[in-house]
């Protein structure tokens, strides 16, 4: 007895579902035969004699329908039929239907919660949620080549879903985008709950920093841990995975390491966003309209980059009329382009000679002044960025450092500064997410009469998107919006990874020993760059394009232009006949050494 006592304990609370199910259909499966048992020994007469025919003429005719209960018998037969129905409508009818009603609740409650499993292939798989997943979801609306991007995190399904709804309304009406975003609740530490998620049909996993985790040390260690996970699910071995680190030996530890002992090198790509924020920063700092070029070229909308073959520059610029070489790096030709078909354009004919022009190279950098308010993470890689830029430029770089957004402590510390070419203001991401960016709208208001008095570019940082109408009313040449500039980033290269090499080039000034040598995106004054009589006219991109690269023996690559405040990228066909007139205070967009 105390086994069999053991044996149904522990089956109800392993499956109580189950067992409750078992005990309706053997309870009423007794209550069927007993009873069309009682009513033969209480009337053999209306059975013919039969018992067999009693089972199928009393109780199961009773439970199934209750208007069947016996109105001609004795008594007894009577009273039994009774008693029958009234115990199979508790439990068979009300039983069962109630067993089936919660049954389908179940499969409703999970389904909206997420936790079923999912059936999709080819898509985007997110782990873990914060602020840049919104980003990230924004940006694939706007890349035809993502249907589904699929989000597992531990984070509430229904509060998830709301945040995301907010962030597409207005976006997906204007791109008509038919981009399907899956939320799944669950644990990404969870094979299971990876599996059905489909991570082994996904195209690119993206791991994110858990919301919530305010300790650097702590976020980086979840990030490992769900990396270390996923690298033991079965994986399509073209997928990319991209990571998102907080610190540097983080970072470096997943490449030099990690990558190796799981044997995903060459398919991993750990994104450092202070770094790659910091670096950005600096270019903007120096070079104001870096900000409006690199907001295009990081983003699924305009003009983008995209991978060759390594090839000759100077041939396909020759050839080809709708995209714009840049440099092979690492095996890779990078070029600019609109969309990736309009790579394969090329021209019936290759371009005759075009105008030699006379192109300056002094004059081209220049001494800077610059005022620094507030103190994040970024600011160490945005320091470090204007030092290498010194050396590679010959240039001055002038920083003064405000930490407090006092009036006083202000006026007192920028009051022997006889000129500031740039202002930028940092966001501390020492606060709660609450008060995030108050302090830097708090010095917004605070240098506006500075701003004025010495002509500076005021450039500053956000961290929540919602808050850039605010600052926009505030004479703002710039507004970095950090979370969703990574988020570009990551997108771009989960479409394709060759992408990373680029993106950390182009950041990244050369180095102090010189050892590595860079490209960089530049905004020189026409009247600097171009050394003829300005204004001058061009019949087209294709021939400002070609005859800056040619003249300058490949060293400039022209992707674009400046005029009148507006930044444009050049793009789609460049033969395309136009009047394009260079004046002196136009910027031509430059990539160069």
């Amino acid at each position: 007895m105390n086994r069999v006592k053991r044996w149904l304990s522990i089956k109800k609370n392993k499956n109580a579902r189950l067992f409750l199910l078992l005990g309706l259909v053997l309870f009423n499966l007794a209550l069927w035969l007993i009873s069309s048992f009682i009513a033969y020994l209480i009337s053999p007469a209306d059975y013919g004699g039969n018992v067999f025919a009693a089972f199928w003429r009393s109780g199961i005719t009773w439970m199934m329908d209750p208007g069947f209960y016996a109105v001609d018998g004795n008594v007894g037969l009577r009273l039994l039929s009774i008693a029958v129905i009234v115990t199979s409508m508790i439990s068979f009818s009300g039983g069962i239907i109630a067993y089936v009603a919660s049954l389908f609740s179940s499969i409703i409650e999970n389904a909206e919660k997420g936790k079923d499993k999912l059936y999709v292939f080819n898509h985007v798989l997110i782990l873990n949620w914060n602020s840049k997943a919104l980003e990230l979801i924004a940006d694939y609306l706007y890349d035809d080549s993502v249907n589904n991007v699929v989000i597992l995190s531990a984070c509430d399904k229904n509060e998830v879903e709301k945040m995301i709804s907010r962030k597409l309304y207005g976006i997906q009406k204007e791109k008509n985008a038919k981009l399907n975003v899956i939320v799944k609740e669950g644990d990404v530490f969870s094979k299971s709950d990876l599996n059905d998620v489909c991570i082994d049909n996904s195209h690119s996993i993206i791991i994110l920093a858990p919301i919530g985790e305010e300790d650097d040390d702590a976020a980086d260690m979840s990030v490992i841990k769900t990396l270390m996970l996923v690298a033991n699910c079965e994986q399509n071995k073209n997928q990319t995975i991209i990571l998102e680190t907080k610190k540097d030996d983080t970072a470096q530890l997943v490449r030099e390491k990690i990558s190796k002992t799981l044997g995903i090198e060459g398919r991993i790509f750990p994104i450092l966003p202070d770094e790659m924020m910091g670096k950005l920063i600096a270019q903007t700092l120096l070079y104001s309209e870096v900000n409006d070029v690199y907001q295009e070229l990081f983003s699924f909308k305009g003009a983008e980059f995209y991978t060759l073959p390594e090839g000759n520059i100077s041939e396909f610029m020759q050839t080809h009329n709708k995209g714009i070489p840049i440099y092979n790096l690492n095996g890779a030709m990078y070029v600019l382009g609109k969309n990736a078909q309009d790579l394969a354009s090329v021209r019936k004919e290759p371009l005759g000679e075009l105008r030699k022009l006379t192109l300056g190279d002094t004059g081209l950098y220049k001494d800077k002044n610059i005022v620094i308010f507030g103190k994040n993470n970024k600011l160490r890689y945005i320091v470090e960025s204007l030092n290498l830029y010194e050396k590679d430029s010959g240039c001055k770089v002038n920083l003064t450092f405000v930490a407090s957004n006092d009036a006083e402590t202000i006026q007192k510390s920028i009051k022997d500064i006889r000129k500031i070419d740039s202002i930028l203001i940092l966001s501390s991401d020492k606060l709660d997410k609450k008060d995030y960016d108050s302090d830097v709208l708090l010095t917004l208001l605070m240098i506006q009469d500075t701003a004025k008095l010495h002509k500076s570019d005021i450039i500053i940082e956000l961290l929540e998107s919602k808050h850039y109408d605010i600052a926009q009313g505030y004479n703002i040449k710039n507004t970095i919006i950090s979370n969703k500039y990574i988020s570009r980033i990551m997108t771009q290269i989960s479409k394709d990874k060759r992408l990373y090499d680029i993106f950390q080039d182009l950041l990244s000034y050369d180095t102090c020993n010189g050892t590595k040598i860079t490209y960089e995106v530049y905004t020189f004054l026409a009247a600097d760059f171009l050394c003829e009589k300005l204004p001058m006219l061009f019949s087209s991109q294709s021939e400002l394009v070609v005859s800056c690269y040619l003249s300058s023996n490949g060293k400039y690559t022209v992707i674009g232009h400046v005029k009148e405040g507006k930044t444009r990228v050049f793009q789609g066909d460049l033969d395309k006949t136009e009047e394009l007139v260079i004046q002196p205070n136009d910027k031509l967009i430059v990539i160069c050494q």
